[in-house]
């Protein structure tokens, strides 16, 4: 693969896990299947993987290559929404408040401010709505605060383990008992949230552990909350 398109795809692996198995849980709770989940794949992907010629342009502005790659990569998502929820679009458009938040957050505060970050974990979990959306006419809101909760309180974890500062370690602990009382309010079981025991153990004890090993453990500890979501939801 040619150097400069290299340098357009998002090696943000911990996104492309959340990714997946967000969607995974869109299908699992939908109960169902249809092959144009490969079309809303795809623009998925495309948008996901938009971010890294966005912040290419963003930091440096007249960057014009990168620009048109992130526009290029929009356009052809926003088509393929438009072909396979065609008269469904108007239905969707104020989930819009969410890229729009994460974009303008990006290029204000930068991609590594905690609440940037927080609005792409919670980006990337709206792909469980519009999966369940697709395979059942249904727009659920409360799918996308439980799976969102769950991803956004991973920031926290990981900002604890990399600056071990107090205040990361409190907020780490609040956040994980707030998605609870959430969780209570939602009437989802919070049996699901087990996976968040580890961040109250992270905040309180500061493990030690290589962070390519936390985001092992990441990974395991969604495909729990995957498991549990599916089944209790």
């Amino acid at each position: 693969m040619r150097p400069e398109i290299k340098g357009y795809l998002l090696k943000e692996y911990g996104a492309w896990s959340v990714l997946i198995t967000v969607s995974l849980i869109g299908v699992g709770v939908s109960r169902a299947l249809s092959w144009t989940l490969i079309p809303l794949f795809l623009a998925l992907g495309l948008l996901i993987n938009s971010k890294q010629a966005y912040t290419k342009w963003i930091r440096r502005a007249d960057d014009r290559k990168s620009l048109a790659i992130y526009l290029g990569q929009v356009v052809v998502a926003a088509v393929i929404f438009f072909a396979i929820f065609s008269t469904n679009i108007p239905r969707l458009l104020p989930l819009l408040i969410v890229p729009g938040a994460y974009l303008l957050m990006n290029k204000v505060a930068g991609e590594h401010f905690i609440l940037t970050e927080v609005l792409g974990f919670a980006l990337i979990s709206m792909a469980a709505v519009l999966v369940k959306f697709l395979l059942t006419d249904s727009l659920d809101m409360r799918l996308f605060l439980g799976v969102a909760l769950y991803f956004t309180a991973n920031v926290f974890k990981v900002k604890t383990m990399l600056f071990k500062k107090m205040q990361s370690r409190v907020l780490t602990a609040l956040y994980v008992f707030f998605a609870v009382f959430v969780y209570q309010l939602m009437s989802i079981p919070i049996i699901v949230l087990l996976p968040l025991t580890d961040n109250i153990i992270a905040a309180a004890t500061l493990y030690k552990v290589k962070l390519q090993t936390v985001g092992w453990m990441e990974v395991a500890k969604s495909l729990v909350f995957m498991g549990l979501f599916i089944y209790f939801y």
